[in-house]
């Protein structure tokens, strides 16, 4: 008796545990929407955010000059990022066709007059569904898209 009540107690924690860890696995890929910060972008005469999305992604993440080129401009260095808004491009690995604009942690040679804004693929962007809810597309025609 005393077997089975160890049986059915380990089998309810494994099953407890694995729901914790499903729920974690699935907050990874979720965005976490922050509103009352700023972000300008110099780039694009003063253009300012405030708000952004913080998500999941691959480290060093390149970052591009625009959606169909190729000229990269900065990186992301750390595993969690903010990003303002997404636009669609050219396709990457696995048919991908939203980009994400953001800041790099890194400026790379050359890029420095856009100050490391750039645009980062989906395929290295972790969330269940591109774009994520509520992220805004992108739209540089005025001097703050909120």
């Amino acid at each position: 008796m005393a077997a089975l009540v160890v049986l059915v107690m380990g089998g309810i924690l494994v099953w407890r545990l694995g729901d914790r860890f499903g729920a974690d696995a699935e907050s990874v890929k979720s965005c976490t929407e922050r509103g009352g910060v700023k972000h300008t972008d110099a780039g694009h005469d003063g253009y300012a955010w405030t708000r952004d999305f913080v998500c999941a992604n691959r480290s060093e993440t390149p970052l591009y000059l625009t959606v169909d080129g190729t000229e990269r401009i900065g990186t992301l260095e750390t595993r969690r990022s903010w990003f303002v808004c997404w636009e669609l491009g050219r396709v990457q690995g696995g048919e991908a066709t939203v980009w994400y604009y953001t800041q790099g942690d890194r400026t790379e040679a050359g890029g420095e007059r856009w100050e490391g804004w750039g645009f980062a693929g989906a395929e290295h962007v972790d969330v269940s569904a591109h774009p994520p809810p509520n992220m805004p597309r992108c739209r540089f025609d005025s001097a703050s898209p909120e």
